[in-house]
Order: C-alpha cells, then structure tokens, then sequence
C-alpha cells in the first residue's frame, strides 16, 4: 500500500490561518514576480496532500556552469515518511537543510486562443525535446506545483467547498510581488460570462505518473542517495533563520543575481 499523506480542504485552511506571518525529472509550475499563467488542475482540492519538503538543496554538478543543481526532497520526518525512517533525517540532522511544509498538486498549463480580449478556447501547451537520433518529441507541459496555503491554495480549498471541483474550469493565475509581498490573484477563464471548456485531457492523463507515486520518488533512497556527499552547513538558509557563516551565500555585488536564480527556481 503506498504511503498515506496528509490531505484535505479543511488543512489548507487550517494552515492558512495559522501562517500570521511570513519519474527521475518532474517540471515544476511555478510563477515569477508578474508571470500570469493558465493552468488546469489534475488534483482535486480535497486530495492535495500537505507535505515537508527540503526545496533548493544544492547538489554539485559539473554539467551547469555555476557547478551546482537545485533539487527537491521528501523530508523523511514528514508524517508519511516516519515508519520507514525512525523520525531521521539526513537533510535535517547531518546537512542542516531547513525543510518547509507545503501544499503540492498536478496541474497542466494551458495557452488560451483569443479573439481579442475575449477567449474562445483553450490548448495544452507542449514542450518538444530532441532525443539523441535527432527526433523531436512533443510533451504534454504538466508538473508539480509547489506552494503555501495562505496566499495560494486557501484560495481554492475555499472554491471546492462552495462551488465544486476546481478541475472543472482552467484558471488564469498571477504573481504580483516577488519575496514577503508575494499575492496571487486566480481567475476563473471565461469567455464573457460563459466559462470556457477545457480541453480533452484523458488521453494526456494516461501517462502523467500519480502525484503519490511522484512524491514517494522524491523521499526514495535513490534520490537521497545524492545527500550522502553534502557537507554539513554547505546548504544555505532561505527561510526565516539565517546562517551567516555558510559558504556560498553571496553578498555585495553578487547579491542582485543571487536574488535572481532565487526567483527563477523558486517553486522547485
């Protein structure tokens, strides 16, 4: 039996309120500071789970010219994680990885057809990539999208419950903001007051993995094998407590495109 992961509308909303203050590859959805993107959801509200999360983890790469990759772990002191790892944590107790709770559900992004202002349909936006013969294969452009519930998903965890399932509609999603300030403003698509109908996605969701089985891929001891090289204290610090002393935190004049790559895999 796969791994039980915490799930539920009335979780989102819960943790919402309590925020006063502040396969081997899977595409992330994510918006940067004035990205507006249409999506639609493959998740329903009710089953996206809440899961602990160490984001950003930078793992040596020499295929990147900065010599570094950032990925996305499972923490295994996440409830569904616990039995197999005793409450242990590599990240958490040797790395000294800060992990995050956050929300997480599939979703495919959609390019709107326009006449106008106004949009009279919807397509699946693909990616095409070229296999080492040569041939281009096209992809369906689905992935992960990882965020809070406060200022995203209480959103829509509110939409289920009084209106109904927020896969039946696409949504157009903007970021304004871009640290602290972050808001995201969700619409529903619509074509004056029609709203406009998705596109057939069936045959697409016959090969997009379950967000459970994704999950458990990225809590496996395949993918935490890439941990066991990390130095204590070499990962730095994006969340609310700060360390100084780590290596490879920029500042001065770097700190501008610091903050750069910060956005743009933010999400990861």
């Amino acid at each position: 039996m796969g791994k039980q992961f915490r799930k539920g509308t009335d979780l989102i909303k819960q943790s919402a309120e309590n925020k006063g203050g502040k396969r081997k590859f899977t595409r992330n959805i994510y918006w940067k500071p004035g990205d507006v993107k249409t999506i639609a959801f493959l998740t329903a509200a009710e089953e996206i789970p809440k899961v602990r999360l160490h984001q950003m983890v930078r793992i040596p790469d020499d295929r990147f010219e900065s010599g570094i990759r950032y990925e996305t772990f499972l923490c295994k002191k996440d409830p569904s994680m616990s039995d197999e790892s005793g409450g242990e944590c590599e990240l958490c107790d040797r790395v000294e990885h800060d992990a995050v709770e956050r929300f997480v559900a599939l979703a495919v992004e959609l390019e709107p057809i326009k006449e106008g202002k106004r949009v009279t349909g919807l397509e699946v936006m693909h990616d095409t990539v070229t296999k080492d013969d040569g041939e281009e294969v096209k992809y369906p452009r689905w992935g992960i999208i990882i965020q809070a519930s406060k200022n995203f998903f209480s959103y829509f965890a509110a939409y289920a419950e009084s209106q109904g399932d927020i896969r039946e509609v696409a949504w157009t999603i903007e970021r304004e903001g871009g640290s602290t300030d972050t808001k995201y403003h969700q619409y529903i698509v619509t074509n004056g007051p029609r709203v406009v109908e998705l596109p057939d996605l069936s045959e697409m969701m016959e090969n997009i993995p379950a967000l459970e089985d994704l999950l458990e891929e990225m809590g496996s001891e395949e993918k935490y094998a890439q941990v066991a090289e990390l130095d204590p204290g070499s990962q730095p610090s994006f969340g609310g407590n700060k360390k100084p002393e780590l290596a490879g935190v920029p500042s001065g004049d770097r700190a501008d495109k610091f903050a750069e790559i910060r956005q743009v895999i933010e999400g990861y």
